[in-house]
């Protein structure tokens, strides 16, 4: 491998990162909330992150990818734990060259500004652990772990209805009565009708609006075939149900569902909901996670908890994603 150096200006990284090979690099876009579209959106957030990629290279280029931001404590990726991909096929001693580069640099770029630890995402319970848990066990690392409800949509919509809680079966029923859905995608890039979702969410969520940035991202992933949009609109034309959908060749996340709030009398989120996940699998996508089911007495709101329980009700499958946690105040 030879010497190895650290390149980290921002433009300088994103010029490695548009000439490499990324299907070289399997950790950089596995997933969508740790990949190219969470990336994308989340500089339309900021907030107080400041941006601080960085690639590790041999004399022959990149080596370890990582996109990560910093705040006044920690390093992350504007609050996610931050994705390091390390080049496929790299492994031995050249994998932990490239790793202990990394790990050099998280702790030089704390120095001096009060930063005490980096949150680095890790792999999955139902797999081996990857190259980034085995880096971060030799750094002595600390893991948490995170619960993401999940949904294997390969087998149909029979295999998935038979995963539903007993209780929702009645209310998907209801809504594919009474719903009418339309959907924006690649096939129908109806610019019209995703606005009138903006407005929609904008209203519902009771947030300032987001910007057209924001929004683009999203508007990009869909027209070019990694996700969908889905509208639920009731027989008097309302809209009251909208769910968004993005995609990675083998998992789609449920990335966004909104649902009118003044008729929860009605089941509006389930058949949306449901119909979601039948159609990704329709696209071939194997696995659709849900998203992260927050515990009580935690750190989660009450509403965060109650989305869970909701989330909860379409599968009995979990994953359990490991988060570590590297002190960056000692040598590891």
């Amino acid at each position: 491998m030879g010497k190895l150096s650290i390149a980290n200006e921002p433009h300088c990284v994103d010029e490695l990162i548009h000439k490499s090979e990324l299907g070289d690099f399997p950790g950089w876009n596995a997933h969508p909330l740790f990949g190219n579209f969470t990336r994308r959106l989340y500089t339309h957030i900021g907030g107080e992150h400041k941006p601080c990629p960085f690639a590790v290279l041999d004399a022959n280029g990149p080596v370890l990818l990582a996109s990560c931001t910093h705040d006044s404590e920690e390093i992350s990726f504007y609050g996610l734990p931050m994705v390091i991909a390390l080049r496929r096929g790299l492994d031995g001693k050249p994998a932990r060259k490239a790793f202990a580069a990394a790990f050099d640099h998280l702790r030089q770029l704390a120095l001096g500004k009060g930063i005490a630890r980096a949150r680095i995402v890790g792999g999955r319970s139902d797999a081996p652990l990857c190259n980034v848990d085995n880096a971060c066990i030799n750094q002595l690392a600390a893991p948490s772990l995170n619960i993401h409800a999940v949904v294997d949509v390969s087998e149909g919509p029979d295999a998935i209805r038979r995963n539903l809680r007993d209780s929702y079966r009645s209310l998907v029923n209801w809504g594919r009565r009474q719903l009418r859905m339309e959907y924006v995608n690649a096939k129908n890039p109806d610019r019209e009708i995703f606005e009138s979702y903006q407005a929609f969410h904008s209203r519902i969520a009771g947030r300032s609006a987001r910007s057209d940035g924001y929004w683009n991202v999203y508007w990009e992933e869909i027209t070019n075939g990694r996700g969908e949009l889905s509208l639920g609109f009731l027989e008097d034309g309302e809209m009251v149900a909208g769910t968004l959908v993005t995609e990675v060749p083998e998992t789609a996340y449920y990335a966004s569902g909104v649902y009118d709030r003044s008729r929860f009398d009605k089941p509006l989120g389930h058949f949306p909901l449901f119909d979601a996940m039948v159609r990704a699998g329709e696209r071939g996508i194997g696995t659709f996670d849900l998203g992260e089911i927050f515990p009580k007495g935690g750190s989660a709101s009450d509403k965060e908890v109650q989305i869970g329980f909701f989330k909860k009700g379409f599968t009995d499958s979990f994953s359990l994603l490991t988060v570590w946690t590297l002190s960056l105040n000692d040598a590891g």
